[in-house]
């Protein structure tokens, strides 16, 4: 039974991964405020003309990874990089007008799936998947606790995969 299960939960993960695929092709790549090119994006939308140097700070990435990130959204014309005003060493990063009008995401479209489920089924398989989480931290440790903890908060956990 116990393979089943994991069969299962194997066909339902590629599934889920098979709907994400299907939003991003249907979205294209700026749709995804998660990661690359539309992460960017998403900070500009919240901060137009924020510093390359609190950038790197707020992602958390490589600076050359953001600069090779920045210089793809500059060559298709989505942002600018310019000297500041004050310090002509600090570089801000602005958003076109052409950035301006890339459409926010839309959601990926998991509210009904499991409206197959009723609400005390859906409340009952949540609490399951609970204790098999809990079960998996006992086993394995708990070194990713805190991003699973966040990915389970944000109710993005496809998107940060």
């Amino acid at each position: 039974m116990t393979n089943e299960i994991y069969k299962k939960l194997t066909q339902l993960q590629w599934l889920l991964h098979k709907q994400q695929m299907r939003h991003w092709a249907e979205n294209g790549p700026m749709a995804d405020t998660t990661r690359g090119q539309g992460r960017i994006l998403a900070v500009l939308r919240l901060r137009d003309g924020i510093s390359t140097k609190d950038m790197f700070y707020l992602l958390g990435v490589q600076v050359s990874s953001l600069n090779e990130l920045l210089s793809k959204l500059e060559k298709n014309g989505y942002v600018t990089r310019e000297p500041s005003e004050q310090d002509k060493r600090v570089i801000l990063v602005r958003l076109t007008d052409k950035g301006k009008s890339e459409q926010p995401p839309q959601p990926l479209g998991l509210d009904d799936i499991f409206t197959c489920l009723s609400d005390e089924e859906q409340e009952d398989f949540g609490e399951y998947l609970d204790r098999v989480i809990a079960a998996l931290h006992d086993k394995f440790g708990d070194d990713d606790a805190e991003m699973l903890e966040k990915c389970k908060n944000s109710g993005q956990c496809l998107a940060t995969r």
